[in-house]
């Protein structure tokens, strides 16, 4: 990314001033249904207007993010150029500013796109949009790991030259183990005792120990930016599993159903083989009462005559 000289325009910190109220607006957020839900729906015919409304808030909280991070990488650039140190600590100043509000809007934008992902569980229009921007974070998220790899290397490369400065003839390792040092005093203790260095060594390891403590906060973001992106890759696998879940519910439900059908099947027939053998029990009944009738009453006629 390409950055202005901050010499030319008079007032290097003209953006930060812009980005100042990235704390304090909403920037759509009053719309956003995804704060802080869970899976509920509102139903109705408005539903999949109220998604999108959430979905339009998520994006505008993308764009913030996606600035955030130009920003950060434009004063990162700034402060690897600045020679004068009043401005080279009112620039790690704003850095630390930026980095604090994309840390915290990093954050805010995972629980909204969960929950988006959340409501969109079984609507594939509303999924296509949930995916869409998770996709984006994940690149946004990918794009602020490359800067902040890009701003460590040359961080160490400056520390390096900085350590040639006062031992010109250190090996690789050796300035490695300077830069890596975080005191530096013992590194440096062997320039300091040369007279002739002395000056050189101290502005070299006050130099040394700045780019260090940047190196820290570095190593510091880009440990929670793996973390973030990893947590975002894996949110598909956990509504996948949901998504798994409910479908062995409805498949429950409907084997439920299916067993309700069978046993209800048997019942009926079971009703109809007892109608079956109460007929038999009947129609035996009356053919022993006609023949115990016919017994009686044939004899007693034939005596009678």
């Amino acid at each position: 990314m390409s950055y202005q000289n901050p010499y030319e325009s008079g007032n290097p910190y003209s953006d930060a001033y812009e980005m100042r109220g990235y704390n304090n607006q909403d920037g759509g957020s009053n719309g956003n249904n995804f704060r802080g839900q869970g899976l509920e729906s509102s139903g109705g015919g408005n539903d999949f207007v109220q998604f999108m409304n959430g979905i339009s808030g998520i994006n505008a909280q993308l764009d913030k993010y996606s600035q955030l991070i130009n920003q950060i990488d434009v004063f990162q650039k700034r402060l690897l150029t600045e020679v004068n140190e009043e401005q080279e600590i009112q620039l790690r100043k704003q850095l630390d500013v930026f980095a604090s509000q994309a840390s915290d809007l990093q954050y805010q934008l995972k629980d909204e796109i969960k929950n988006a992902q959340r409501q969109a569980l079984g609507d594939s229009s509303k999924e296509a949009q949930a995916e869409n921007s998770r996709q984006r974070f994940l690149k946004l998220i990918q794009d602020y790991r490359i800067t902040e790899a890009n701003y460590r290397e040359e961080n160490k490369d400056q520390a390096k030259r900085q350590y040639k400065v006062i031992q010109p003839e250190a090996t690789d390792d050796e300035v490695e183990a300077a830069i890596s040092d975080v005191g530096g005093q013992q590194i440096f203790s062997q320039a300091l005792l040369n007279a002739n260095r002395r000056g050189e060594a101290k502005t070299a390891l006050a130099e040394v120990q700045a780019r260090h403590q940047e190196l820290l906060k570095l190593e510091k973001t880009m440990a929670e930016l793996t973390q973030l992106f990893n947590d975002m890759e894996h949110l598909v696998i956990e509504q996948q599993e949901q998504i798994e879940v409910i479908d062995k519910q409805v498949e429950e439900a409907q084997q439920d159903v299916e067993q309700g059908v069978g046993h209800t099947n048997k019942a009926v027939k079971s009703a109809r083989r007892a109608r079956k053998n109460k007929i038999r029990c009947i129609l035996i009944l009356i053919v022993v009462f006609i023949i115990v009738v016919v017994a009686v009453v044939v004899p007693l006629v034939t005596r009678s005559r």
